[in-house]
């Protein structure tokens, strides 16, 4: 065999192969019309020689961009290092880019983008959109992107592409279970005013469970817009909780539907007096590294997020690969809805209570 450089170039795989560059391209890319023999040919001359295939060259022949944009929402005021702060969008990223390099692709994380130009120019043909909302103000945009896109989360116009969520009914019907069986019959629950389709979804199945039962239950919310960052959000929720915890007749449970608000209702507990659990219950949403090192820590539902970023990823790339496949392939459809289940993290602000 020829001698070829440390690096070996398409030229190089070429000319041991004895065919043209082309054809070389072809064969490594799926694209063209190469014949079998020579398709098997090529691809073993490459192995051989080592040969890895420029990105850039790659993407140019593909007509695509080889990076997968990781939308983020706009939370009220918070900006952007106060969002990757939290525990749930930080492990987003860091998923999502391991869930983005199994399907040999980059990660790029783009803010709450408001202009399709904006959008346009990062060349990106691939999206996924995370806690999509009513009346998304990134709704003009992502209608006008001709990138495919799965959505984390439900998109409650079900138009811009099929959405990967969590079964949060199963997961309230397991905290609410579980908080029954640890003494409670009233119950308190604190959301945020942000309108993610998660949010009515929670306090839908909360409110069945309670109706089914007779059991008691009242709703805080927690007005986000005028939080500028995660503190203020906690302590936002420690204000509603107090609230609730300072009527005579105060719930034997409190449910957090944020990340930062079990903690906010813990510091309204204390506040008052009240021990955790003893006297009352606190447990939150959505688990997370604040839930497990809170004091006590918190009970809190998994929402196996690594399950949900492959699901989305695998749906992303399904979609490229039925537009590239001359035949076969699966067709999705923007209103389809893959429900990943949830589990339940229990911990010391729920076990104890006589």
């Amino acid at each position: 065999m020829n001698k070829v450089p440390a690096r070996p170039t398409v030229a190089d795989v070429a000319r041991v192969a004895g065919v043209s560059r082309t054809t070389v391209s072809h064969a490594l890319s799926g694209k063209g019309r190469v014949d079998a023999r020579t398709r098997s040919h090529v691809q073993q001359v490459a192995a051989e020689l080592g040969y890895v295939p420029s990105r850039t060259a790659r993407n140019l022949a593909l007509g695509r961009s080889d990076t997968v944009g990781l939308l983020l929402p706009q939370v009220a005021h918070l900006p952007l290092d106060e969002l990757l702060r939290s525990d749930w969008y930080g492990r987003v990223a860091v998923i999502a880019s391991q869930e983005a390099l199994r399907h040999q692709r980059a990660l790029t994380i783009l803010p709450a983008v408001h202009d399709p130009g904006e959008l346009a120019s990062f060349g990106l043909d691939a999206l996924v959109v995370l806690d999509p909302m009513a009346h998304d103000p990134r709704w003009p945009v992502l209608r006008a992107s001709s990138a495919r896109m799965v959505l984390l989360g439900r998109d409650p116009a079900g138009i811009l592409g099929p959405s990967v969520i969590p079964d949060l009914d199963q997961g309230i019907t397991i905290l609410m279970d579980h908080l029954a069986a640890c003494g409670a019959r009233t119950y308190g629950v604190i959301a945020p005013d942000i309108p993610w389709a998660s949010t009515p979804a929670s306090i839908e199945s909360t409110e069945q469970w309670c109706a089914q039962r007779g059991a008691e239950l009242r709703i805080g919310h927690v007005r986000l817009a005028d939080c500028r960052t995660r503190e203020e959000a906690a302590a936002a929720a420690q204000d509603v909780a107090m609230t609730m915890l300072r009527a005579p007749d105060r719930p034997d449970a409190l449910i957090g539907l944020l990340e930062d608000f079990g903690r906010g209702v813990i510091a309204a507990a204390r506040s008052l007096g009240l021990s955790v659990p003893g006297d009352v219950l606190v447990a939150q949403d959505v688990d997370g590294i604040h839930a497990q090192l809170s004091d006590p820590p918190i009970t809190a539902i998994e929402l196996n997020l690594p399950a949900q970023l492959a699901a989305a990823m695998d749906l992303l790339f399904a979609q490229e690969r039925t537009v590239q496949a001359t035949s076969g392939g699966r067709e999705l459809v923007a209103d389809e809805v893959i429900t990943v289940p949830v589990s339940l993290a229990v911990r010391a602000s729920t076990v104890g209570k006589a």
